[in-house]
């Protein structure tokens, strides 16, 4: 008897855990089905009752010999189990369903930007973030260094969220957003590089991406400082509401303080001049 219960002691957790592992099943198994999908359902010897039918915008679907019946938030699992029980209590003696969602189309993501394939995606129980841009292709070369989600649902809260953000950086090295799961409504977005022009009396003179909060005296910094005949005086650029304007500076007064060092903005020119001796 003391033996027996040794062996108990041991083999029972192990069950227990065995079981627990079989529960925790794949993530697709937990989708809860809605609006807009299509259901294939499969009965084991019974070809009469067995086929495809869309989930309708009551919640339900209409299926042989049982008419409407509600599955919108059920799981694939749940619905199998719900059709057995209706069909054995005035149809059938013995009943085995298998039920899958052949066409997703009630978790709409949107995808927007520089992505490869951007639009309309639907959820396949839970997704994460890095999961989406992979069957959107990845992000493009022209991605810019963050990425937006707004999220639709909020519970308890009035007006719009504020958007949540991504180092693009971060996510195709992988080290952010396998953690980000997406819900149903969500709006990702991917804006494009912006990028800012230096040209004149400049060391490195081209084209540079905008990060956040740059400045002019920082941009000049960027792109390697003025070149050795180069003048304090700076021009802008700028296309503002269709129309050209020309700002002017001097560095000299901004590095002292007697001048705001302004912001720059997505397509700006920035022109060093050439001092006059």
């Amino acid at each position: 008897m003391a033996l027996l219960l040794a062996v108990l002691v041991l083999v029972v957790p192990q069950l227990v855990g065995a079981a627990g592992e079989e529960e925790s099943s794949p993530a697709g198994d937990g989708y809860r089905v809605g609006v807009g999908d299509v259901l294939a359902v499969e009965t084991f010897g019974r070809e009469e009752i067995s086929g495809k039918v869309g989930v309708e915008p009551s919640g339900a679907i209409t299926f042989p010999l049982l008419g409407s019946v509600p599955v919108a938030g059920k799981t694939p699992a749940e619905i199998a189990a719900l059709l057995e029980m209706l069909l054995e209590r005035d149809f059938y003696v013995d009943v085995q369903l298998k039920v899958e969602v052949a066409v997703y189309g009630s978790q709409p993501v949107t995808l927007l930007g520089e992505v490869q394939s951007p639009g309309t995606y639907f959820l396949q129980g839970p997704t994460t973030l890095t999961e989406l841009l992979s069957r959107a292709g990845g992000l493009k070369s022209t991605a810019g260094p963050v990425l937006e989600l707004r999220r639709v649902t909020r519970v308890g809260a009035e007006g719009p969220a504020a958007p949540m953000t991504f180092p693009t950086a971060g996510i195709a090295s992988g080290e952010v957003g396998r953690e980000v799961f997406l819900e149903s409504g969500d709006v990702l977005s991917v804006p494009a590089r912006q990028l800012y022009f230096v040209t004149g009396e400049i060391a490195r003179p081209g084209q540079y991406e905008i990060s956040l909060g740059l400045t002019l005296m920082q941009a000049v910094s960027q792109a390697g400082g003025v070149g050795k005949f180069a003048s304090q005086a700076v021009e802008i650029h700028r296309i503002a509401g269709g129309d050209k304007e020309i700002l002017s500076f001097d560095l000299a007064q901004i590095r002292k303080g007697r001048e705001a060092d302004p912001a720059i903005e997505a397509g700006d020119v920035i022109f060093i001049k050439r001092r006059f001796f």
